[in-house]
């Protein structure tokens, strides 16, 4: 049975999708980080996340939001606080040492991504945002 191109590209989007995702994730555990606990850092921001909040953002449900902070806390990489305006709510903040790791990091990140997208040049590049832009917004149109 021969496929549509539509469905080989697909396929090749997904493919390509997973083996970069793959491949920056494993860049980050050489780091000595796993990709979630790097993920975290990016979403607590300064003045602290309600743990609900981060949760949402990475995805997870509560005990694994609950596990992993206490990941990070044991690194020395956060702690956690009660928010001021509703003692109610946990806060996630980063240490001295978790926003230090974070503005380490993601240059790093940053690199890596750029290095793995260095076989397109700049004009390939724009051309793949436009047309990945192009399917994003069909999508939102519902097409």
């Amino acid at each position: 049975m021969k496929e549509s191109l539509s469905l080989e590209v697909y396929r090749n989007l997904k493919y390509t999708y997973y083996q970069m995702k793959k491949d920056i994730r494993s860049k980050i555990a050489e780091t000595g980080y796993t990709w979630t606990q790097v993920h975290a850092l990016y979403h607590i921001e300064k003045k602290g996340t309600p743990v609900n909040n981060l949760a949402g953002e990475l995805h997870c449900n509560a005990s694994n939001i609950t596990a992993l902070i206490d990941r990070l806390q044991e690194k020395e990489l956060v702690y956690r606080e009660h928010s001021a305006e509703d003692r109610r709510v946990w806060l996630v903040k980063l240490t001295d040492k978790g926003n230090e790791l974070r503005d380490n990091l993601f240059p790093v990140h940053l690199k890596n991504i750029q290095e793995r997208m260095s076989s397109l040049n700049k004009e390939e590049l724009l051309t793949l945002k436009t047309l990945l832009a192009k399917l994003i917004h069909d999508d939102e149109r519902g097409k």
